[in-house]
């Protein structure tokens, strides 16, 4: 979608979907729990220790915490391209890369399927380009 069809509601999506991935770089667990609704689910797509789903915001904030504390911090998801459709669903490519303390390190390319209601996110769906490689990363 360029941005000349975006609706102002998509641009919305779109800023708090962004905002989401610059609260988890900047740490800020707080301003990150406020942009999900309480009941939110995120839905990691693979077989690994973070697999399956996150249901409430409170869960969700645990989930990234354990992922940045797995790696000592050096977890980066950087959003690439952003798509609306204008109606709460935003799809985000990431690239997602991190090291272990145990010297393992992962690069590789994630989706995340948004959705929004009312200004915050209702639901993650998280898909891995290679599951077997995100697996043994958090074995």
């Amino acid at each position: 979608m360029t941005a000349s069809t975006r609706t102002a509601s998509g641009d919305t999506d779109i800023d708090l979907v962004r905002a989401v991935f610059g609260a988890f770089a900047s740490g800020d667990l707080a301003a990150l729990s406020d942009l999900f609704h309480a009941d939110a689910t995120w839905h990691h797509h693979n077989d690994d220790r973070h697999g399956g789903i996150h249901r409430g915001a409170d869960a969700i904030i645990a989930y990234l915490t354990e992922s940045a504390l797995v790696t000592a911090g050096t977890l980066q998801a950087e959003p690439g391209s952003v798509m609306t459709d204008g109606q709460g669903h935003v799809a985000v490519a990431v690239q997602f890369s991190a090291s272990r303390p145990d010297g393992r390190t992962i690069d590789c390319p994630q989706v995340l399927l948004v959705t929004v209601d009312g200004g915050r996110v209702r639901t993650i769906d998280q898909f891995v380009g290679d599951p077997a490689a995100v697996a043994a990363f958090w074995a």
